[in-house]
Formats: structure tokens, C-alpha cells, sequence
């Protein structure tokens, strides 16, 4: 073999080789890309437990308020079934709100 033809196979041999060791591993992008979901759903929860708490009738119970998408959770217990039904009517008009899902218990 003459030396050129060496020269060429060695180029080629290093090239591939640069080429197998270049190659990006995987990353965590699919854990960054819930992250901005998660905000979004911790943001419309503050945003309806805000709403919540603006009510006097309502501001005296512990309702706990959970986002998942569109969609709204209320938890905890209320005096009434009158105060059940404010709690959801106030969560249903809170932008970005499709659906709540309310599982207050009146206590009475």
C-alpha cells in the first residue's frame, strides 16, 4: 500500500470516529417541557383558591384547590351545600378554567 492510500484509510478511520463520538447524548428535555406545565397548573390553582378567598363566605373554610390542565379540584369541607355550590360557581368563572371537579363536603 502506498502511502497515500494509508493516509486516506487514516483520515477516514478518524473521521468516523469523531463522527461516533459527536453524537449528542440524551437530555432531560422532556422533564423541562413539564415544568412550564406544572406552573401553568399550580397558576390557574392560585388563581381560583385567590377567588376563593375573596368570597367572605367562603374565605373562613380551608378549600384545597389542585390544576391539572384546564381542569380544577376542590377539596376540604364547607358549612353548606349553599357554600359548596358558591365555591364552584366562583371556580367555573376563573379564566382559564374548563371543569371543576367539586368535592367539598357541607357539613351540614
Amino acid at each position: 500500500m502506498n502511502t497515500i492510500t494509508r493516509l486516506g484509510i487514516a483520515a477516514a478511520l478518524g473521521l468516523a470516529l469523531a463522527a461516533c463520538s459527536s453524537v449528542p447524548e440524551k437530555t432531560a428535555a422532556p422533564a423541562a417541557a413539564e415544568k412550564p406545565a406544572a406552573l401553568k397548573d399550580a397558576a390557574l390553582a392560585a388563581a381560583v383558591k385567590t377567588a376563593l378567598d375573596a368570597d367572605p363566605s367562603l374565605k373562613g373554610f380551608d378549600i384545597k384547590v389542585t390544576g391539572k390542565g384546564e381542569d380544577v379540584k376542590l377539596d376540604g369541607s364547607v358549612a353548606s351545600g349553599a357554600d359548596m355550590a358558591q365555591a364552584g360557581m366562583i371556580a367555573e368563572k376563573v379564566k382559564g378554567v374548563r371543569y371543576v371537579d367539586n368535592n367539598l363536603m357541607p357539613k351540614n
